[in-house]
């Protein structure tokens, strides 16, 4: 008699549980538009999640079917511990064909999610996309550049995705770039060889940011960005921690591909003072406004030859001249 009062009092446990449970899911349900409502502005244009917690799959399931996104035109969800389920889930949504900026930054996402993605026909005006710190790898990377349906990116930012040498070759040869004007592609893993199939690429011709930081170029890297035909427009050219030192800065100084440059951030990169001569004596860097020096070590000789130079340039170069 006794296990069968345990028994029942289980049964009933279980029952309450599962009720519970589903009237927290049908709650979630309802609660999408509320969390919605609480974070869109700009006439309903715009939406970065604030105050919704971390959404995951199950959420972004949620709001990929919210009629409230139907004007969205700018996207936000990072940061919400988002995998390829929800990624799925976006690429199959009926509410984003106003969609213009997508931002997934620091979610969880891999090749199967950013494949969905990529060929999905849900968001035809879409042109900035940001996939800063998930796992696509290179796989990924192979999967955007097959895209053929998201084939008008303006921006599109891959930083610490690891898609490495064999990413940026796919990418190099894929016609989902000869759009772009700002690449990002900083922690990726990428040596001189992926940099020289990159700079041989011949849908780069309206790229004017490109963003190299924390990789492994060296010397040869830049030389051949130095020697790009494609490369003509660059304005920002990002190359923070690399290993360029004094022979790439050789490198910069003749190129008419640099010769646009507005923005040049050479932060860590073994150059000594030898190596600021060398820029300091460029012909071709006449528009640089703004220059990154430290975290290498060009002494006040190279500072100051720098600033007689390049007098157009507006920040302090090093640690030493900050205070000028």
């Amino acid at each position: 008699m006794k296990n069968k009062h345990i028994k029942m009092r289980v049964k009933s446990w279980l029952g309450a549980m599962v009720l519970l449970l589903a009237g927290a899911g049908t709650a979630f349900a309802l609660d999408i538009d509320v969390l919605i409502l609480k974070d869109l502005k700009e006439d309903g244009k715009y939406l970065k999640l604030n105050h919704s917690g971390m959404l995951y799959d199950a959420g972004v399931k949620q709001l990929a079917g919210s009629k409230l996104l139907e004007k969205v035109e700018t996207l936000d969800l990072n940061t919400h511990n988002i995998g390829d389920e929800g990624a799925e889930a976006l690429s199959k949504s009926k509410n984003l064909l106003n969609l213009k900026v997508l931002n997934l930054f620091n979610n969880q996402i891999e090749k199967d999610g950013v494949k969905a993605l990529f060929e999905s026909k849900a968001y035809p005006k879409l042109s900035t996309v940001s996939l800063f710190g998930n796992k696509i790898g290179p796989k990924g990377a192979e999967a955007i550049a097959e895209s053929k349906a998201v084939m008008k990116l303006v921006s599109l930012d891959l930083t610490g995705n690891q898609i490495g040498d064999e990413g940026i070759k796919a990418l190099a040869q894929s016609e989902i770039i000869s759009s772009i004007k700002e690449l990002r592609l900083a922690k990726n893993g990428i040596s001189d060889h992926g940099l020289k199939v990159l700079s041989e690429s011949k849908y780069l011709t309206h790229l004017e940011v490109l963003d190299l930081g924390e990789n492994n170029i060296g010397p040869s890297g830049i030389q051949s960005i130095a020697e790009s035909k494609a490369l003509i427009n660059l304005k920002t050219l990002l190359l923070k921690n690399n290993k360029l030192g004094d022979q790439g800065m050789l490198s910069m100084t003749e190129s008419a591909v640099f010769k646009n440059l507005i923005e040049l951030d050479l932060q860590w990169n073994g150059i000594t003072t030898q190596g600021a001569m060398y820029l300091a004596g460029s012909k071709v860097l006449a528009s640089l406004q703004f220059l990154r020096m430290w975290g290498n070590e060009i002494g006040e000789k190279g500072v100051e030859a720098l600033k007689k130079k390049l007098k157009q340039v507006k920040n302090p170069l090093y640690p030493s001249a900050a205070s000028d």
